[in-house]
């Protein structure tokens, strides 16, 4: 009998991708807030997640095996524009999820970010302690700290900027904006100031699948590809290997969008580099590069 996992947001950009990869070998029960969602052949049910008495009744019902925590607010402009919703999102809701899945015997998996550091090492690792800039970073790393320090049976994965295709049309991801106006020769203008890894969320769902086969608990792993690019390179990048016409890029200085207490802490070249070795170990695998996962990325 397969194990259940219940993905809270499962409407989200990674809470959908993720319940793709995961349904390969797991029951899959996913939770939306206000727009009912259909996937083929998974669960689905309304629930809010600052609303613990919700969350109680949707894990008593289903009793997952894993809870995984996909709902969350992760645009650093919004973030710094809507600070209370930021919190519910990615603070509030997580931590209400951590701890009923923690009274329930669940192993509660959250998926974490590189800003939660500052963008000023040459890199960094899992021992690092975050110092975010941003009030995205702020927050999730609130809440990274609460489930280490109160979760008895956890995953943390901490991501650089990920990227594929969404579930909603309503709320497009960068990627397929790019994929869009490349697509009908418009031009685009795209960050071209802070460097960043890229990960395509399918080989985020495969090295989920791994941990989980292999029992790995209590951990916190950085995911990142290997190599590291700015958005602009990454988007000719992906023009280069799809024959796109590269022209239509067109490179920019977007201002970071840094809390105001913080402005004197950002420096002029921002990079959040991730080391990987502990999750290579694990999968026994190497991290990929930026052009292979674009190779092997359909349109």
């Amino acid at each position: 009998m397969k194990k259940t996992i219940l993905i809270f947001g499962i409407n989200s950009f990674i809470g959908s991708n993720l319940s793709h990869s995961l349904r390969k070998k797991y029951r899959i029960v996913g939770t939306y807030f206000s727009h009912e969602v259909h996937i083929s052949g998974i669960t689905t049910i309304k629930c809010d997640v600052l609303k613990r008495d919700e969350i109680s009744r949707v894990i008593s019902v289903f009793k997952p095996d894993y809870v995984l925590y996909a709902v969350g607010l992760h645009s650093l402009q919004e973030c710094l524009i809507h600070p209370k919703k930021a919190d519910q999102l990615n603070s509030a809701g997580a931590i209400n999820c951590c701890t009923i899945s923690e009274r329930h015997g669940c192993k509660f998996i959250y998926i974490s970010s590189a800003f939660v550091f500052g963008g000023d090492q040459e890199c960094y690792t899992e021992a690092d302690t975050p110092f975010p800039l941003t009030i995205y970073g702020n927050f999730v790393s609130s809440t990274e700290f609460y489930i280490q320090r109160s979760s008895l049976n956890y995953l943390i994965l901490r991501c650089s900027y990920l990227f594929g295709s969404s579930l909603n049309p309503m709320k497009s991801h960068w990627f397929e904006q790019l994929q869009l106006a490349l697509e009908q020769k418009k031009t685009i203008e795209v960050d071209d100031s802070v460097e960043l890894g890229f990960l395509h969320m399918n080989w985020v769902g495969e090295v989920l699948l791994k941990l989980l086969d292999e029992g790995t608990t209590n951990r916190l792993f950085h995911l990142s590809s290997v190599d590291y690019m700015t958005k602009f390179k990454f988007a000719t990048l992906y023009a280069k290997t799809h024959h796109k016409d590269e022209s239509l890029i067109i490179p920019v200085a977007v201002e970071f969008p840094v809390e105001k207490f913080k402005m004197k802490t950002q420096t002029n070249s921002l990079g959040f580099r991730l080391a990987c070795m502990n999750i290579e170990d694990i999968i026994n695998q190497p991290i990929p590069t930026c052009e292979r996962q674009l190779l092997s990325y359909k349109d």
